[in-house]
């Protein structure tokens, strides 16, 4: 007999269904721990999988972005080079518009005042200053924010005045339509 039937042989008889019940056991903690194995082996592939395509994403996320910043980097120095070449033609223009006008007056005080009303042209209107008492300490009092001059009657625009506000007027629509122009390319060729 064998040195663990004689252990066995000690205790006694072992009744049927507790060794029934031992082996269910003994093969429900296998069966478990071989799931287990099963399942973490699927766990480790679908973590390994979602890295990946993370990975994935991420790098074809940055290749998109360094694609768009080289796009708008070159339509940035096509935009700077354009602007830059209407600002010689502007100086030119300008120093054109010299020579070919004589400065006599064109526009009178009344048609100024109306265009100085134009929206667009006027001025940016200040907020009326805050009705606050000064301290009590204070050395001198708020002053009133200072309003613009009204035009006299005197007051006149010059055919120079007239044909540089026209041009610069011009540079900036053109200006405006470079740039327009400029973000549409961006947004088209993505």
């Amino acid at each position: 007999m064998s040195p663990i039937a004689q252990y066995a042989a000690q205790f006694g008889p072992v009744p049927r269904w507790l060794a029934l019940a031992a082996l269910v056991a003994a093969g429900a903690a296998a069966g478990g721990w071989i799931v287990a194995q099963v399942k973490n082996s699927e766990l480790a592939e679908l973590r390994t999988e979602q890295t990946e395509r993370v990975t994935k994403a991420e790098r074809l996320a940055r290749e998109r972005l360094q694609a768009a910043q080289a796009r708008g980097d070159e339509l940035t120095v096509r935009l700077a080079a354009a602007n830059e070449s209407a600002a010689t033609l502007q100086k030119e223009l300008d120093d054109a518009l010299s020579k070919v006008t004589t400065g006599r007056p064109c526009l009178g005080g009344a048609a100024l005042r109306v265009l100085d009303r134009a929206p667009g042209i006027a001025a940016p209107r200040m907020p009326a200053p805050a009705r606050v008492a000064p301290a009590a300490d204070a050395a001198h009092p708020a002053a009133p924010a200072a309003q613009p001059a009204a035009r006299d009657e005197g007051d006149a625009a010059t055919d120079t005045d007239v044909a540089r506000w026209a041009l610069h007027a011009a540079g900036e629509y053109g200006e405006c339509t470079r740039r327009l122009g400029a973000l549409i390319d961006w947004h088209d060729e993505r």
